[in-house]
């Protein structure tokens, strides 16, 4: 019992002289100590577009860029609408432009497919810009969308 007790007891003592010395080095008392705060990397922030998109027709979403750089559009997922959840591999029509009244003005389309990547990407200044999507008369019934949309 008294090995458990001398084991215990230079386990401790040996923890608090470690923490000790871990305190002291970063103190306010050492002024040699460099103390440095978190790097905060700007990352882009992706915007999800989700909508019903019925035979014919179309919809769309403004955004604002407030610097120059690329901004990447991707069709990321169509369902129907009458399962929702049940994916469809369906190619619709995506645009890039700028908004007028209650439309989009497209300046730059593709037709893409739901996938993992970005079939639509433009360089950017500050603005305000839109995506339009739209049937492309593939659809044989009403669809569900998600469109990703990222500015760097």
């Amino acid at each position: 019992m008294t090995r458990q007790l001398l084991r215990y007891g230079s386990a401790c003592a040996l923890a608090i002289a470690l923490a000790t010395g871990l305190m002291a080095c970063g103190g306010s008392d050492n002024p040699s100590a460099a103390t440095t705060g978190p790097t905060v990397v700007a990352t882009p922030q992706p915007v999800l577009f989700e909508g019903k998109l019925d035979v014919g027709g179309s919809s769309f979403y403004s955004f604002a860029v407030s610097a120059t750089g690329n901004t990447n559009v991707m069709l990321a997922s169509v369902t129907t609408s009458t399962t929702p959840g049940n994916s469809t591999n369906v190619t619709l029509g995506m645009g890039l432009g700028t908004p007028l009244g209650t439309d989009c003005v497209v300046t730059t389309s593709v037709q893409a497919s739901p996938a993992l990547q970005s079939p639509l990407v433009s360089n950017l200044t500050a603005g305000t810009y839109c995506v339009r999507v739209y049937d492309v008369g593939n659809l044989k019934g009403p669809v569900n969308f998600a469109v990703r949309i990222v500015h760097t």
